[in-house]
Formats: C-alpha cells, structure tokens, sequence
C-alpha cells in the first residue's frame, strides 16, 4: 500500500470517529429541544390553569377595605372587653366603654335569669369570646344607617385581626343572618352567601333541622 492510500485511510478514520463522538456527546437536536421546551411550557400552563380554577372556587372574604370602600365610613380601634353573647360584646372607645352589637347576624341566646342558654349560645359566645381574647388588632366600621339602636349599641362590623367577625360566625354556623335594616345593610348578600354554605355543611344551629325559625331560635325542637 502506497505511503498516501495510509495517510488518506488514517484522516477518513479520524473524521469518522470524530463525527461519531460528536452525535454520540452532542445535545439535543433543536426539534428535540423545541419539543421539550413545548412540553414544559404546556406543564406550567396546566398547573396555571388549576390555581386559577382553585381560587375562582374560594369564597372571597368581606375585607375591611371593602366595607370602607362601600359604605364611605373609617374604620376605628376598639380594645376587648367581654361579650355577653356571640354577636353582643363590651369595648373601650376612646376611653369610654360601649356595647358593639354586630350588624345582620344573631346568635342563639344565653337567656341570663331567663332560664337555660338555647342551644349553641355558649358556644358562640366562647368562639366570639376566644378570637377576641387572642386578637392582636380589633377595628369597628359602621355601615351607611344609624349607628346605634335603641339601647344605644354600636352597630358594626368588626374586624379581629382583618377578618370579619360576622363572616366568622357565620362560617361555623353558630350565627344567622336576622335583623336587616336598611340602609345598613350593604353586605347583607354576602354574609347570606356564607350562611348558605354552613347550611349546606349542616353546622351547629343547621345541624337540626327548623331549629332557626323565621320569629328566632326554637329549642323545643331539639328536645
């Protein structure tokens, strides 16, 4: 074998191994890549797509930002107290001590030297008593109307630690939406809408069935 037949086996050879190295140790192609990228891209959509779907389902709260917005009022600062009830507690105001009855909701009643607590009214009161207690800011806002009734209560929404008192009770079904006056009923709907979801659940007060009638509670109906 002639000296340059070697010489050309030996530079074919070398290009050979070289261009298999290269397809062996080589990335991806650019359709391989496009095809991952596509794949990664459709990933993150779907899981986009389920928080989306997941928060359309979640019962948007009543902030305090929308209560002010709504009804054009401030919120102000109230120190704790006691409570009476689940829906009737005792607050400083600016050094002075007021009774805050909370707006559109009833809880069942403790019936102090009337008799026996209905049904619930010491759970409510202990629920009420212990988001109070453990709060670290308590703030009031009127609605639109009066801002007292005739026993000269503050009616409010009150706000313990930036969630609304009333949606809270509401939620555990130890209150109902009763006593609508108008004007100061701005979030009546929404606070009906969370009632809804207790009743559906079967909660505490909707756990017996015409305990909560149209004239109140009913306790003769649990016996």
């Amino acid at each position: 074998m002639k000296m340059q037949d070697v010489k050309t086996l030996i530079t074919s050879g070398t290009i050979i191994i070289a261009v298999a190295l290269y397809m062996i140790f080589s990335g991806p192609s650019e359709k391989e890549k496009d095809d991952t990228t596509t794949d990664n891209s459709q990933q993150l959509e779907n899981v986009s797509s389920t928080t989306d779907e997941t928060t359309a389902t979640q019962q948007p709260t009543i902030s305090m930002k929308q209560v002010e917005e709504k009804t054009g009022n401030q919120h102000f600062p109230v120190a704790y107290l006691k409570n009476y009830d689940g829906d009737t507690l005792q607050v400083n105001v600016n050094g002075e001590k007021r009774k805050i009855r909370l707006l559109m909701i009833d809880t069942p009643e403790m019936n102090y030297n009337k008799g026996e607590a209905q049904p619930y009214a010491q759970e409510a009161k202990d629920f009420t008593d212990k988001l109070l207690k453990n709060a670290t800011t308590i703030e009031a806002v009127y609605d639109v109307g009066p801002e007292t009734d005739n026993y000269e209560r503050l009616l409010a929404y009150v706000f313990v630690d930036g969630k609304l008192l009333q949606e809270s009770l509401l939620e555990e079904g130890f209150a109902a939406v009763r006593f609508i006056h108008k004007p100061n009923n701005t979030f009546e709907q929404e606070l009906r809408d969370i009632q809804e979801k207790a009743e559906t659940a079967k909660l505490n007060i909707w756990s017996h069935e015409n305990y909560l009638q149209k004239d109140g509670f009913h306790p003769e109906v649990m016996q």
